[in-house]
């Protein structure tokens, strides 16, 4: 049977890891494990949920006399409803005496007979905003505007405001999409331009390569009828 992990270390906080949500985005929380013994000791900590928590770390050495300090994060949950909340997630806190200098901690516990262990747990709590929170924050941004109404219908005058937000939020939007509208025209135009000068670009260097083609017949040409007209001129000679 394990003995507990009282005898040899504390933690703080001692009665529970508390999570304040909303728990949409990481919540982490830090536990703080300080050794009350004149021995090394090596712990590990263990959930009940590794899917919604990582600890960081898990598993090392705690030096005599010494503390560590254990980030414990909880991941997002994007369901609406808090169904989580009503488990009872806890972490278990496993110590053993590092008679020796150890590298490989995992095979360690895995060896640690059950004696030779202390053992803790800590209670985790996950708290949720409150309705009445809620409902608090609600009136307090309803009574200025009840106040500027003059006594209009409260209901009446918060939709009235959503919808002025909305049709500002609206207003906004279009003026982006107009925005963006012009930004694509003046892409578009840019682009135009580039096609038609890489156009007159191919355009110049065809015609500069066919009268450099016409050029080389020419020369040509005359080469050919200068050789061969005064082939033909000694030729005519001989025979007269």
């Amino acid at each position: 049977m394990a003995k507990k992990i009282e005898d040899i270390m504390t933690y703080e906080p001692a009665d529970a890891l508390v999570f304040e949500g909303p728990f949409d985005k990481y919540v982490k929380r830090q536990l703080v494990i300080r050794s009350l013994t004149d021995k090394d000791m090596v712990f590990k900590m263990k959930t009940t949920s590794p899917r919604l928590f990582y600890v960081r770390p898990n598993i090392g050495l705690l030096r005599a006399k010494s503390t560590v300090n254990v980030e414990i994060y909880m991941q997002p949950k994007l369901s609406t409803v808090p169904s989580y909340l009503a488990k009872h997630h806890k972490f278990l806190i496993v110590a053993g005496e590092a008679t020796v200098d150890l590298e490989d901690f995992h095979g360690y516990f895995k060896q640690l007979d059950r004696a030779n262990m202390w053992e803790g747990r800590v209670r985790c709590l996950l708290l949720h905003r409150q309705p009445e929170v809620i409902d608090t924050l609600v009136n307090e941004l309803a009574e200025p505007i009840r106040q500027t109404a003059g006594g209009v219908d409260e209901v009446d005058v918060l939709n009235d405001a959503l919808q002025g937000d909305e049709l500002e939020d609206l207003k906004m939007t279009k003026e982006e999409v107009a925005t963006l509208e012009e930004e694509i025209k003046d892409i578009r135009g840019t682009t135009g331009n580039v096609e038609k000068a890489k156009e007159n670009r191919c355009a110049n260097r065809s015609n500069k390569l066919l009268m450099c083609v016409a050029s080389l017949v020419t020369v040509g040409a005359v080469i050919l009828v200068t050789h061969y007209g005064e082939y033909a001129v000694q030729r005519i000679k001989q025979a007269f």
